[in-house]
């Protein structure tokens, strides 16, 4: 896992955002390989093990559970296709893929994108160092507006993770899911086929800022 992307990283736990702080037994250049990312409110850890952070009720022991290995042969012809649906023709900003979507991780990374995250998969070895992998259940750990565009498919489009994407997507960002899937709310949908629909994120408004009166 991509030690900067750790900034966007919240607790799952009910109760006010922070960030996860990360102690690393093992890295290889900014990479954390194993390690442990806990929340300084409540005291919930999350483990990182071979390069991967375990945001799920499973935790993982020693070296179990064998994830799969994100393919290096994804098409590059559906890449273009991939680009226009989440948005991508500025560089810039962390893209979440799920289900097939993932194996267009490193090709997406290549175009300029700040980081790809890889949902209940592994990064091949040979993957640029942009791209993460991170398990979950049916929640994302990222904080409000930390996205820029979540493409997920029928294994992983639950009810639960759109609402989840959806709430962790910045304005305009884009969510992908399968044309089957239920829309949450937040976010509107722009285009639909029968295999997606392309929704956007609604407008983020800004948190209000206390005014005071200067002292006289």
């Amino acid at each position: 896992m991509f030690i900067e992307l750790v900034d966007s990283l919240r607790c799952l736990e009910p109760h006010e955002e922070t960030w996860l702080v990360a102690a690393a037994s093992r890295m290889e250049g900014r990479h954390l390989v194993d390690g442990v990312l806990g929340c300084p409110l409540c005291r919930r850890e999350y483990a990182i093990q071979d390069g991967t952070a375990w945001f799920s009720a499973h935790q993982p022991r020693g070296g179990d559970p064998d994830l799969t290995t994100l393919a290096t042969d994804a098409d590059p012809g559906q890449v273009t296709r991939a680009a226009a649906l989440l948005g991508l023709s500025q560089p810039g900003g962390i893209v979440v893929l799920g289900g097939s979507w993932a194996a267009y991780a490193d090709l997406l990374a290549e175009l300029g994108v700040s980081h790809v995250v890889v949902l209940n998969g592994r990064a091949h070895e040979s993957s640029v160092q942009e791209v993460s992998s991170i398990v979950v259940d049916d929640r994302l750990p990222f904080g409000s507006a930390a996205l820029r565009a979540v493409a997920v498919d029928r294994a992983v489009a639950s009810p639960a993770l759109l609402a989840s994407a959806a709430s962790s997507l910045q304005s305009r960002g884009r969510l992908v899911a399968p044309a089957g899937a239920e829309v949450p709310d937040g976010v509107e949908v722009l285009a639909r086929d029968d295999r997606d629909w392309v929704a956007e994120r609604t407008l983020v408004g800004s948190p209000p800022v206390a005014l005071r009166s200067a002292r006289r």
